[in-house]
């Protein structure tokens, strides 16, 4: 697996895990609706809820 793809599943299993620890059943329509999955991923890095493109900080 190129490392890319490794750091993407890290990612994606660490968003996964934090939204299941706060309670969350629902993780298939979470990965169904992007902008469900973009609002957990913004709660989890303590983002505004906005949609505008993360500080430059949080993109690597």
């Amino acid at each position: 697996m190129p490392d890319w793809q490794a750091r993407a599943e890290r990612t994606y299993q660490a968003i996964k895990a934090y939204y299941e620890q706060r309670g969350g059943t629902k993780w298939h329509e979470v990965t169904a609706d992007p902008r469900l999955f973009n609002r957990v991923w913004r709660n989890m890095l303590r983002l505004p809820k906005d949609d505008m493109p993360p500080p430059a900080a949080y993109r690597q």
